[in-house]
């Protein structure tokens, strides 16, 4: 997000959401992500960036731009809708949420994700509102929320809530994401919605971005992240249970939402799919 946030030609797909928070990150965690956030500005990375790229997933940083641009149109569309809870799963280091806290001062936001992640977070983020934003400690991947912890917190499933789950559901396994689906599901009240990315499988059925070579199936691999789920956005109706498919968004849509002139490569694979409970 840094170096998409420094760079014109990504000026078209930012999301509105700015880099400051992810640059806190890196000055606070450690002496390597702050000599990483000091090159990640200059032009000569950059280079070096744009070469990985395209030996990797052509057009993947225009992609996480853009997607980050359509949930984030999601959350101030439901925040200006009066729905006045967003909860986050496996929010990591983003700060969509940090950030609509700080435009949104009648919101509430919880954030639900491993309590590694979020002590960093917590470190870098200390001017968060903590009666209004809540970091919730759970193993995603385990498939264990406590619902007491979010009541605790002053959550009211009585109340319309915004879900998200951006890049997470493609490295949990299909009952996880359903549980994840149906306790979401359990705890919003009519009108609640959840919008949240999938991997959509290739026609050879491996998981994975169409133009996505094997030097990202070895990193994924190697740092013990692969994809293990994916699903045909036919089947998405089936998997929700209680949610109701609103819209589903492909690369076509995704680029629409791009106002830059030029017509750059964009990663195509993941879906960003909107539900809602009728």
């Amino acid at each position: 997000m840094v170096i998409i946030d420094e760079h014109h030609e990504y000026a078209g797909a930012r999301s509105g959401i700015p880099a400051k928070f992810c640059a806190q990150f890196l000055q606070t965690y450690s002496a390597g992500t702050r000599f990483f956030l000091g090159v990640a500005r200059r032009p000569w990375f950059f280079r070096i960036v744009k070469f990985l790229e395209e030996n990797s997933v052509p057009g993947i940083l225009r992609h996480y731009a853009l997607r980050k641009k359509c949930l984030a149109r999601f959350a101030r569309e439901a925040l200006q809708e009066r729905i006045a809870q967003i909860v986050v799963l496996g929010a990591g280091l983003d700060p969509l949420a940090l950030t609509l806290h700080r435009d949104f001062r009648d919101a509430r936001f919880w954030e639900i994700d491993h309590p590694a992640t979020q002590r960093l977070k917590m470190a870098a983020a200390r001017e968060v509102d903590a009666r209004r934003f809540h970091f919730v400690a759970a193993d995603l991947a385990a498939d264990r929320i406590d619902s007491a912890t979010l009541s605790r917190t002053g959550f009211d499933p009585a109340q319309r809530t915004l879900w998200i789950a951006e890049g997470l559901f493609m490295y949990l396994r299909e009952t996880v994401v359903a549980n994840l689906l149906g306790f979401a599901g359990g705890l919003s009240a009519r009108g609640s919605r959840f919008a949240f990315t999938f991997m959509e499988p290739r026609r050879d059925g491996r998981i994975r971005f169409r133009r996505q070579t094997k030097l990202v199936d070895w990193w994924l691999s190697w740092r013990g992240e692969p994809f293990v789920w994916g699903l045909e956005r036919s089947g998405i109706s089936r998997l929700a249970r209680s949610w109701e498919v609103v819209r589903i968004f492909d690369e076509n849509d995704l680029r629409a939402l791009d106002s830059s002139p030029d017509d750059f490569p964009l990663a195509a694979g993941e879906l960003i799919c909107l539900t809602e409970i009728p």
